[in-house]
């Protein structure tokens, strides 16, 4: 069937241009769904920071049975969907006899992310195709 205006060489072009374009827009797609899942593992660490450090600031002073294991755990459980191991989460100060009303407690979280990309891995420089997330939250012991 012949169309005015078209020739017989334009017949493949579209299905052509569609090949070369939906390779970029698919490779675009997956970069989405993985920063999407970057941004979302991000979010759930921080929260597993603060609520870390949350617990820490208000049962943390001396003379109290918080232990750095028990913030490690609420930490651990106010992200179920990370999978947070002790390893993890780190607790400052390690002590909780020596400090009083005031002074500082940190929770810094880490956890490492898998890139499900291989061409992502190599835009973030990955090794062991993972990427390595960091959460630090601080509050005043009362």
């Amino acid at each position: 069937m012949w169309y005015r205006g078209r020739s017989r060489r334009d017949e493949g072009a579209a299905a052509v241009e569609f090949a070369l374009v939906s390779t970029v827009l698919i490779l675009l797609l997956i970069g989405i769904v993985q920063f999407g899942i970057l941004f979302y593992q991000w979010v759930e660490l921080t929260h597993a920071a603060r609520e870390g450090v949350r617990w820490a600031s208000l049962e943390y002073p001396a003379g109290s049975v918080t232990t750095p294991g028990t913030v490690r755990y609420k930490a651990a459980q106010s992200s179920p969907g990370l999978g947070l191991t002790d390893s993890d989460i780190a607790v400052s100060p390690d002590d909780p006899g020596i400090d009083d009303v005031g002074d500082p407690a940190t929770v810094t979280v880490t956890h490492a992310v898998p890139i499900f990309t291989p061409f992502m891995q190599g835009l973030f420089g990955t090794e062991d195709g993972t990427f390595q997330l960091h959460s630090t939250a601080t509050m005043r012991i009362e």
